[in-house]
């Protein structure tokens, strides 16, 4: 189990935002990714619809003076 504290001082999140962070924070999406994409999407009235990743999970490496 993992607890995380949020202090938000200005105002209060709302379902959505409280949504989109813990799917963030769930799916590795903040963290888990080096050297590529988080994509937030959205529906065309601003619903939070999904978060895709843009990353290679396995590239060879150019070798040097090849």
């Amino acid at each position: 189990m993992i607890t995380l504290t949020l202090n938000i001082t200005d105002r209060q999140l709302d379902y959505q935002e409280i949504r989109i962070i813990t799917a963030l924070i769930m799916k590795g999406a903040l963290v888990g990714v080096k050297g590529g994409k988080t994509i937030i999407h959205f529906d065309d009235e601003g619903n939070f619809r999904g978060i895709q990743f843009d990353y290679w999970p396995f590239k060879v490496k150019k070798e040097m003076g090849a």
